[in-house]
């Protein structure tokens, strides 16, 4: 069945294109022609964009497509917010539910700060990439707008894909599994025994035009659902059915075990302790926060905000995190220890889910004891931990107690626990 959510594809064709073409092989090649066409100014387009935004990503496709598709430029959630898109059948393994309409926006723009963050990127090329395509922004040309969105991060970050080695089937495969379970390191495996030495601009055109798999997110076996159906509704309360969180990270502490060293800037493994967190957390926020006291300089290469406790003389976690709530932006907030490097997503997301079940703080117990470094709040918990602080409580697992907290039973011997706060430990 041709795509067709305009609803007037006898009328106006495929897409309301200006030619009012409805043969498939026809739309596919005026299609070709208007990107080939429009390549080279494209290309010059993403050369001088400093920051690549997600307005950059609108105004690549209207650039690119706009002499097919009078709306080019613009996306899924301005043409058919009522619309989910899918890929396949529900009984196709590699069925794909693209980004609900109204998460378009902050989808893309995530993986677009992912994607500028070059020591990541070289690490989840295949990462960045599932995020772009699963934001699917437009109703059609989404491939190759992506595609040159991430050859360019792909350049800025010194390394390219060698494309011609790549195979289609394999590599939609790959960006399905990556689509359906995002942060597992599907399309990571696929493209990393591909990486080379960065290309010039120059040879873009070539190296595009050889590329397998291209429509692959566009032509092939798409439908359309309406939002009102209940049973898209049903299929939707699963997908990224965890609202936005902040992630605050605490690495204020005196490191009176450490012999006074920055516990989060020690090195574990060939990197800072904090870092290790933060490789954990970076996919999962747009908003990390880190609470430091010192070596500010050092931190910031970790977070999008930094803050410090109001009073001098490192009085505390709980100061700590009453300063990390007052900047959050979301409603949600994550908390961790610099020093946990064993955290992982699934710990992360099991608090989660029951702090936003029980719409409430969770924090994570082990053999009967709290483990407040392990936790998730809601940032209205603030103006009780401001007025436990007030009061004099200098316990942050006391201050949190103060209103119901629902707990995440973990064995004593789970080792994501580890808070690795002495040289012994760091040794063993």
């Amino acid at each position: 069945m041709m795509f067709d959510p305009f609803y007037d594809f006898e009328s106006a064709g495929y897409l309301r294109n200006v030619f009012k073409l409805k043969d498939a092989a026809q739309v596919k090649r005026m299609e070709h022609l208007a990107f080939e066409a429009s390549l080279e100014d494209a290309i010059a387009l993403l050369s001088t964009c400093q920051p690549i935004t997600y307005q950059t990503l609108l105004a690549l496709h209207h650039l690119l497509f706009s002499d097919f598709y009078p709306w080019a430029g613009k996306d899924r959630t301005e043409l058919v917010p009522r619309l989910a898109v899918f890929k396949g059948t529900e009984n196709d393994p590699r069925h794909t539910a693209f980004c609900p309409p109204d998460q378009i926006q902050h989808w893309a723009a995530h993986a677009l700060k992912l994607g500028q963050d070059q020591q990541w990127l070289r690490q989840h090329p295949g990462e960045v990439l599932g995020l772009l395509a699963d934001a699917q922004p437009f109703l059609d040309g989404n491939g190759r707008t992506i595609l040159m969105v991430f050859m360019e991060l792909c350049h800025r970050a010194g390394f390219a894909i060698d494309w011609s080695r790549t195979s289609k089937d394999d590599y939609l495969a790959a960006l399905s599994a990556e689509i359906n379970q995002p942060s597992k390191g599907h399309l990571d495996r696929y493209l990393q025994p591909f990486l080379v030495d960065v290309s010039h601009r120059t040879q873009w055109p070539e190296l595009i035009g050889a590329i397998q798999g291209l429509d692959g997110l566009d032509k092939e076996n798409i439908r359309y659902e309406s939002l009102d159906d209940p049973e898209v509704q049903q299929l939707y309360r699963g997908y990224r059915s965890l609202p936005a969180c902040s992630m605050l990270i605490l690495a204020g502490g005196r490191g009176q075990r450490m012999g006074g060293r920055d516990k989060g800037l020690i090195e574990w493994q060939g990197a800072p302790l904090v870092a290790h967190v933060q490789r954990v957390v970076r996919p999962l926020s747009d908003d990390l926060v880190i609470s430091c006291n010192r070596n500010q300089d050092a931190y910031r290469a970790y977070a999008d905000q930094l803050v410090g406790d109001a009073e001098a003389d490192y009085p505390g976690p709980l100061a700590g995190v009453i300063a990390g709530l007052k900047v959050a932006r979301q409603e949600w907030v994550v908390l961790l220890a610099c020093d946990a490097p064993l955290v992982d997503r699934g710990l992360i997301d099991d608090l989660r889910r029951l702090a936003v079940a029980n719409d409430g703080a969770a924090m994570v117990r082990q053999g009967g004891y709290w483990q407040p470094m392990f936790s998730v709040l809601p940032r209205r918990v603030l103006p009780v931990l401001e007025q436990a602080w007030a009061s004099g409580e200098r316990s942050l697992q006391k201050a949190l107690l103060r209103e119901p907290v629902h707990g995440l039973e973990c064995a004593e011997g789970d080792r994501r626990l580890s808070n690795f706060n002495s040289p012994e430990l760091l040794q063993g």
